[in-house]
């Protein structure tokens, strides 16, 4: 089952092309990393599927329903959930504050205190701190607290833009190994902003490849870490590993 749907996507800033005319599909349970250098429409992609940037053309869907054209808030009911690029958590709240800002369109109770504590339990370092000030975090474990926030809104659709910036290697391997023993117990779907074709490659899934606001090639993760071709995506040179798609 298609889980979510882009169909011919374009965002502007002004006159500025962001995104061209992008498509791309995601599966239930599937795992799809994007990767690209920087301007790419990365970010952008993200945010447009969310909500939070109006599209220009093209439509979004996700499990049938059409997403173009909602608030954020209502995306969000329908099971979709954000960790945006630096995290974006609330400093002068403390950890368990923060979660539970996450819950804010819920109403179901008890489920919300058991997945409190599912993400303590994934987390412990949140539990040990959860009366601290976000503030005062360590950058890996504010990413943690802004995966744990996403998460407590109950998702069918998780979208993280790059976990691993600005992190230590060995705190990248804790919170991409949480990140999908999570997946695995809630079966939630996963697309994942990834500079590095390596870590997607350990992790596994399938990989699009972003140039200039438009999808240049697609792919399993691993064959794009054995080859050079994120090369071309930056650079504009390379050969497709087999298996890949290129788009011209």
């Amino acid at each position: 089952m298609a889980r979510l749907g882009v169909f011919d996507l374009s965002v502007r800033y002004g006159k500025v092309p962001a995104l061209m005319d992008v498509s791309l599909h995601l599966d239930e349970g599937e795992r799809l990393f994007v990767a690209g250098p920087n301007g790419a429409g990365k970010s952008s992609l993200l945010k447009a599927i969310s909500g939070a940037v109006p599209t220009t053309h093209g439509r979004i869907e996700m499990d049938g329903e059409l997403l173009s054209g909602r608030a954020p808030e209502n995306i969000a009911r329908l099971g979709l959930s954000m960790v945006p690029e630096g995290r974006e958590i609330f400093g002068t709240l403390s950890v368990e504050e923060n979660l539970r800002v996450g819950t804010g369109i819920r109403r179901d109770y008890q489920a919300i205190a058991e997945d409190m504590q599912e993400i303590y339990q994934s987390f412990p370092v949140l539990h040990e701190r959860r009366h601290t000030s976000a503030g005062d975090l360590s950058g890996g474990q504010q990413q943690m607290l802004a995966i744990g926030r996403a998460l407590m809104t109950n998702p069918k659709l998780l979208m993280v833009d790059e976990p691993s910036l600005g992190l230590a290697p060995n705190i990248v391997d804790q919170v991409y190994d949480t990140l999908i023993a999570l997946q695995k117990a809630r079966g939630l779907t996963l697309l994942i902003v990834e500079q590095s074709s390596v870590r997607a490659a350990r992790v596994g899934g399938r990989m699009v490849v972003l140039r200039g606001g438009k999808v240049v090639a697609t792919g399993d993760a691993g064959e794009f870490a054995e080859s050079d071709l994120l090369n071309e995506a930056y650079f504009g040179q390379s050969k497709a590993p087999s298996g890949a798609e290129t788009h011209r």
